[in-house]
This record gives C-alpha cells, structure tokens and sequence, in this order.
C-alpha cells in the first residue's frame, strides 16, 4: 500500500482537529486502527491529533503495512464527516475539497457514493452511503484484490464490458499470463474509444471498431491531432504488436501497457465523460 504523503496526513490532522471532540477524536483513531499511536500522558486536542498522526506518519514511512492502512482509514474517515450531504458538485475551498486535491496530487481520488430513493412525496433523494480513497493509477500488486477509480467510472458509465476486460487483464498479468492480460488491454480500450466515440455521433455495428472510433474523434476535430489524437492513436496501435500470441510478449510489457492503457482511458473517460 501506497505511503500517503505528510501534505495529506496534514490536511486531514487540520480538518480532524477542528471537526471533533478530544473524545471522538479518541474513537476516530480506534475506528482506524491508530490507538497504539495515541500518546499515554496528558494531551491537549492539538498535541492528540499532531503526535498521533505523526508517529504513525513515521512508522509508515519504514514501510510498516498496518500504519499505512490505519493512516488510509484515518483520511476515509475524516472525508466521510466532510462529504457533501447530497450529489451536488463539491464546492472549492470546502474541507472536503481540500482533501481530495491533496489526495489526487499523491496519486488517489477521494469518491463519495449515494444511494438514491425516493422521499413521501417521491421525489428523488439522495443519502451519503460512504466515502471511498481509490488508486488513480494501475493497481498495485496483488492486483485482483484492488479497486480502482477507473473500475468506479466504468460503474458509472455503464461501461460493463470495458470493466470486465479490465478485470481480466488485471486477473491474468497476476496469474503471469501477459500475453492474454495485453489482448484483454485492448479489448478494454477499445470498448472505452467506441463508447465516447459513440456518445458523439459515431455509429457502427461490428465489433473491432476501435481503429475507427479514434479516427472519427480526430475527423470531428473533438480529439485534435495535437492536442491528444496522436497519443491516443498511438498507443492503439502499440496494442496490436505483440499481442496475445504465445510467446510475444513479457512481463516488462504488459505492465507497461498496464499502466499506459489505464492511463489513456482515464483521460478519454475525463475529457468527455468526467464526474460531475
């Protein structure tokens, strides 16, 4: 698990110290596994929050596994008192805002999930169900056990089976089979191009149509030669070398494509798809 950086920590030990009590403050850090941190002799609310986090900061930074997740909960935790109350966009300036910015500079996104019901008069409602700090990157290693903010837009989205082909890869450069893992890469890209293609005009009724949805982006002028096209092109055709033949591929590849792939579709899915 990723060391989150001392700008995080800070922001959430801030925001923590002035959202609760000396007391919750004590069962906040309980919830999230911090209480070996917590200082023994007597403390003010300020001298809690900043020897607690910065103990336990430190014992992180020597790779200690457990106060890297106890410091993961403690930021979550923190977020979920923060996060707006309903699905309207998050303000600038806003505790919770901070956080996420911060979060997104370290590598993470900071997603707050609602459940939608309807109130006596049904009219729609929307409920805080939780808070969630996702990797904006590839996973890391075990990587069928991790979720990432590329999944949770492919939720979003509607986008099944660009999900599963991602699953799949993720699934099969874990198990070493980096020819397979590369073909369903591309599979997942493919399916990513056509669907935001596709919510911009483009029309088509056979599989494969990849190639051809990048080239109808740039032909509309909505992915610009100089300003994307060329990178998305490109890496789309790095997917049809080496691709899912025995013993055309190795482990240094797939990850790479991995990691550029997840990044391609993130940037197609946030330019013409982002959250609200």
């Amino acid at each position: 698990m990723k060391l989150l950086s001392s700008p995080v920590i800070g922001h959430a030990a801030e925001i923590a110290k002035g959202l609760f009590s000396k007391a919750e403050l004590e069962i906040v850090f309980m919830k999230a596994g911090l209480d070996g941190f917590v200082p023994s002799d007597p403390y003010t609310k300020a001298e809690l929050v900043a020897r607690t986090v910065r103990d336990a900061h430190r014992k992180a930074a020597d790779a200690d596994l457990t106060a890297r997740k106890a410091l993961h909960e403690f930021v979550r935790l923190v977020a979920e008192r923060t996060a707006p109350s309903g699905q309207e966009d998050v303000r600038a300036g806003t505790p919770f805002w901070q956080l996420r910015e911060a979060l997104r500079a370290d590598g993470f996104d900071l997603v707050a999930e609602y459940e939608t019901s309807e109130d006596m008069f049904s009219r729609p409602t929307a409920t805080l169900t939780g808070v969630r700090v996702l990797p904006l990157d590839e996973p890391r290693a075990p990587l069928s056990d991790e979720i990432t903010a590329l999944e949770h837009d492919f939720d979003r989205l509607g986008m099944t089976v660009a999900k599963n082909c991602y699953r799949q890869a993720v699934d099969n450069l874990v198990e070493q089979r980096f020819e397979a893992a590369n073909g369903q890469l591309r599979a997942m890209f493919e399916a990513v191009a056509v669907h935001v293609a596709t919510a911009h005009g483009f029309t088509t009724t056979q599989q494969g149509a990849g190639g051809a949805a990048i080239t109808y982006l740039i032909a509309q002028d909505l992915l610009p030669e100089r300003d994307g096209g060329h990178f998305v092109r490109g890496l789309w055709q790095i997917t049809h070398t080496n691709g899912p033949h025995p013993g055309t591929s190795h482990a240094g590849e797939a990850h790479f494509r991995l990691q550029a792939l997840t990044g391609a579709a993130r940037y197609l899915i946030d330019r013409f798809m982002p959250a609200q």
